[in-house]
């Protein structure tokens, strides 16, 4: 496989387009999540953006760790050094994996307590509290989709980058709906509910790009 392409007008939209729309997919969840906990009252509304705002900065990380991959990894693209991407990804998913942990073990262990002290409502952190610990599961599979973004975006894949943002994007909505209010045939799990759609909703995402990319043969 040839990695290196021409620049031009094109090659830049072609490149930039797909990423702006898997930027702004998370955002869009992130809505759809408020839209649907606002049916469940103005308690849970506040909650979800206490809970929006601490998974944001976990976010902020795995952007962190796309950013830097992403630019070693293009780096080896523009050399035409396959295997020595290959080696960069690996790494990197063993580097996201175990900031992930850290992440889970903190929110066990720390965030309980910090937020019942900052939050003067005992109502609204005990909720808040539940969900999070929920949630945070997610974290591994979001390092993941971030480790798959900066090896599409370094090998100049982008254009893959929509089938996993919009299966994401879709299973979310439809759990959202059917998990919060019991919808669908699925079990009303209330607040809680959106925290298992958005985990679920992460999971889609990643095997779907990861079937693309297997299926387009970029994993080798």
């Amino acid at each position: 496989m040839e990695l290196r392409i021409e620049t031009g007008y094109r090659q830049i939209l072609g490149m930039a387009l797909p990423i702006s729309l898997a930027l702004l997919v998370p955002q869009i969840n992130f809505i759809t999540n408020n839209i649907f906990l606002g049916g469940l009252g103005q308690q849970e509304l506040a909650s979800a953006g206490i809970t929006g705002v601490y998974y944001l900065i976990f976010a902020v990380i795995g952007s962190g760790l796309n950013n830097g991959l992403q630019a070693l990894i293009s780096r080896r693209a523009g050399q035409n050094l396959p295997k020595e991407i290959g080696r960069l990804f690996f790494h990197g998913v063993w580097i996201a994996l175990a900031i992930a942990a850290l992440g889970i073990l903190a929110t066990y262990t720390l965030s309980p307590a910090i937020l019942r002290s900052v939050i003067e409502d005992k109502a609204i952190a005990e909720e808040v509290i539940s969900f999070l610990l929920i949630r945070i599961w997610g974290l591994p599979l979001l390092y993941l989709y971030v480790m798959r973004n900066a090896l599409l975006v370094g090998t100049n894949q982008t254009r893959f980058l929509v089938w996993g943002t919009l299966a994401e994007a879709l299973t979310n909505i439809v759990l959202d709906y059917g998990l919060i209010y019991g919808k669908l045939g699925m079990p009303e799990l209330g607040f809680n509910g959106a925290a298992i759609a958005s985990i679920i909703a992460e999971a889609v995402g990643l095997v779907v790009i990861y079937v693309v990319i297997h299926i387009k043969g970029i994993h080798k």
